[in-house]
């Protein structure tokens, strides 16, 4: 059985891109980019007023006390030209400096009266509260990377660039199949003995946050000719995910239909609690399939642990970022393998700490509900001790 780590290595080793698309950039936020964007010209594109204050020379500064003032300069007009000694110009945040001029002295240190300007404070330097030509970035200066995903300053630097149009990374395909006998789609009534299908709502959210829509949702029941149809009306998906059926029980049809139907195994159960049955394999080298256990915590930990991380390769992105936390109470293992528990955020001494949250198995999702993410108890540590600081992993990566 493979570990946690292997798993993951032989899922990545699947990842390939789905494409590109060029859309408007009012439609991009949250999405990758696929191509290095460079600047169009320098930013600022002039020597830029930081301040509202008074443009001027510094040499002037050691030769007078007052000095006229000739002009004014408001954010988008043209550039102005000082040239005489012992004038000034009026100059407003974000206006272009004039030409001659070397520093800006803000209005808040400066008298006017008459059209003459004294200042309260003289100390200064060169180029002082001004932005200059090219500071930020030089024309054809790589500004932002492939494989960044756009969000709100982003847009307003592709904004800034007159990017009204951006190449990103397709989205892929993805169909989501719910199993089971006792499963009902959510609108339905329920009997003592059934339950409704959350899983694939769960699953849909994960995806959401990447801006992927489900293309087709299925709920089947434990019969292998309902599963089969299933499967292979997802033939053109990029994606597929099943629920439940990849056990050892006696109506786990999954992994077998899987194989009936072209799929290639490449692995089936991982030393993980909760997830040991996870399936996954690859059709026509095309669609990846994941087959997650039907517990809801198992399911939720499976995307954040295997499928998450296989999307974003996908995309060029990084592994999420985990956290390093200690623990706020003692934790006894209860298998040999590598166990995910969900935990809360919680006060511990002068910093914050991981408090485990108490659940009832796989099958309680009240309890991962109440969590802000997944703490990691490694397989070789039977038993962690408050103050043990182990690997967390937040419901919302980065």
């Amino acid at each position: 059985m493979l570990t946690v780590a292997e798993a993951r290595n032989l899922i990545l080793q699947q990842s390939r891109s789905f494409g590109t698309e060029t859309i408007l950039l009012s439609e991009a936020y949250d999405r990758v980019l696929a191509e290095d964007i460079y600047a169009d010209r320098d930013y600022p594109p002039f020597n830029r007023s930081a301040m509202d204050g008074y443009a001027l020379q510094l040499k002037d500064i050691e030769k007078y006390t007052e000095f006229k003032l000739v002009a004014e300069m408001l954010a988008g007009e043209s550039i102005k030209i000082l040239t005489e000694e012992g004038t000034c110009i009026k100059i407003m945040t974000g206006a272009p400096v004039p030409e001659g001029a070397n520093l800006v002295i803000r209005v808040e240190d400066s008298e006017l009266n008459n059209d003459i300007v004294k200042f309260k404070s003289l100390s200064s330097k060169i180029w002082q509260n001004i932005a200059l030509q090219g500071e930020d970035a030089k024309i054809g200066e790589l500004v932002l990377k492939r494989s960044t995903i756009i969000n709100a300053s982003t847009s307003g630097l592709l904004a800034s660039l007159g990017r009204n149009n951006v190449t990103v990374c397709s989205l892929p395909k993805v169909s989501i199949v719910s199993t089971g006998n006792e499963i009902k789609a959510v609108g339905d009534s329920v009997l003592p003995h059934q339950i409704r299908d959350s899983n694939s709502y769960t699953i849909a959210s994960f995806f959401q946050h990447y801006n992927i829509d489900i293309a087709s949702r299925k709920l089947v029941s434990d019969r292998k000719e309902e599963i089969k149809h299933a499967i292979e009306s997802s033939k053109d998906m990029d994606i597929l995910i099943l629920s439940g059926g990849v056990s050892m029980g006696d109506a786990d049809f999954v992994p077998e239909v899987l194989n009936e139907c072209g799929v290639k195994t490449i692995f089936h159960k991982v030393q993980i609690k909760p997830g040991k049955p996870l399936w996954f394999g690859i059709r026509d080298n095309q669609t990846v399939v994941f087959a997650l256990p039907g517990n809801p915590v198992s399911c939720q930990v499976a995307f954040k642990v295997f499928i998450e991380p296989f999307l974003r390769a996908c995309f060029g992105l990084p592994l999420c970022q985990t956290i390093k936390l200690a623990m706020t109470s003692d934790r006894r293992k209860k298998s040999s393998f590598e166990e995910y528990f969900p935990c809360i955020l919680a006060p511990f001494g002068l910093t914050t700490g991981l408090q485990q949250i108490k659940n009832n198995g796989s099958g309680d999702f009240t309890s991962i509900t109440r969590s802000s993410g997944l703490a990691v108890h490694p397989a070789e540590i039977e038993q962690l001790k408050e103050g043990d600081v182990v690997e967390f992993i937040p419901w919302k990566g980065v």
